[in-house]
């Protein structure tokens, strides 16, 4: 095994595939024990490159009892969430994989991290409160349960994979919906691109894109991100339509569960995934933590 011997706190690079079982296991362990959903996927360890430290973990007794993951989707600002086995909790063990994540950070010119923690975890919320992380937003976790088709349409859009060629229109679309710059949201587009269970796709009406989403594919499930159509187009239905089609895509070549993640204040985006089949399992909130 390789994690034999192993004690304490490791900063980890890159992870073999019975590392990733092990974080399966304790991932699955602490989510029913406290009744969770925690934002983890075993999928983004594989894309792990061993360039930098982005998971921390902690050995007790020989096996994984602790982890933290930051986010590699960011630079100024880096979400993180993880998770401390309960037979070892209030031992400060969490604490010292927040420490070591913070010097991380910190080292990378971080100004910020955004901690993600369930509504409804206990224990998390009472770390949040004990580090003083400020609230900032939160979102829904949904999963289709009901898929409900609507149709036919008078304006009809198509969905298109996009590729490399693509990058400059979902970053023009991105910036103007998700209120960031179009160098920034080049960057996150051009860094998911190169995880291989990512696939973008641009909403077009005619030859004008007028939206976007990405889906990504995970262990368990096919989530559903960064979807937006450009402002003078909304109230067409072609946002609904866009979500149909990928629904459809996703459906004809895979059971899995398919979900998304949508900000509790967007009323509206609630009431379109909701017609359309979605339920909501979770609440994430996200707080932050100034580095400096």
């Amino acid at each position: 095994m390789t994690n034999d011997l192993k004690e304490g706190l490791v900063h980890k690079t890159i992870w073999a595939e019975d590392e990733i079982a092990q974080a399966g296991q304790l991932l699955e362990l602490c989510n029913a024990f406290d009744g969770l959903h925690l934002k983890l996927d075993m999928g983004m360890l594989r894309m792990r490159k061993g360039k930098v430290a982005n998971d921390f973990v902690y050995y007790a007794d020989g096996k994984l009892v602790g982890w933290l993951a930051l986010d590699e989707y960011g630079a100024e600002e880096v979400e993180f969430t993880g998770m401390v086995h309960p037979d070892y909790r209030r031992r400060g063990i969490f604490s010292a994989l927040l420490a070591a994540a913070k010097e991380e950070a910190q080292g990378r010119g971080t100004t910020r991290l955004v901690v993600v923690c369930e509504r409804f975890s206990h224990s998390g919320q009472a770390f949040v409160a004990a580090i003083g992380a400020a609230y900032d937003f939160s979102e829904h976790k949904m999963l289709l349960r009901d898929f409900k088709e609507r149709g036919p349409y008078q304006e009809r859009i198509a969905l298109q994979k996009a590729g490399a060629g693509d990058v400059e229109a979902l970053a023009l679309i991105a910036a103007s919906s998700f209120g960031q710059s179009v160098e920034r949201a080049r960057r996150n587009i051009l860094k998911n691109m190169e995880n291989l269970y990512v696939q973008y796709y641009l909403g077009k009406l005619g030859e004008e894109a007028v939206g976007c989403l990405n889906r990504y594919e995970s262990d368990k499930e096919y989530g559903i991100y960064a979807f937006a159509v450009l402002l003078e187009y909304r109230g067409r239905g072609f946002g609904r339509q866009m979500l149909e089609q990928v629904i459809k895509e996703t459906q004809a070549v895979s059971r899995k569960d398919i979900g998304l993640e949508v900000e509790t204040e967007n009323t509206n985006a609630i009431g379109l995934y909701r017609s359309c089949g979605f339920v909501e399992i979770t609440t994430y909130g996200y707080y932050t933590i100034d580095l400096y």
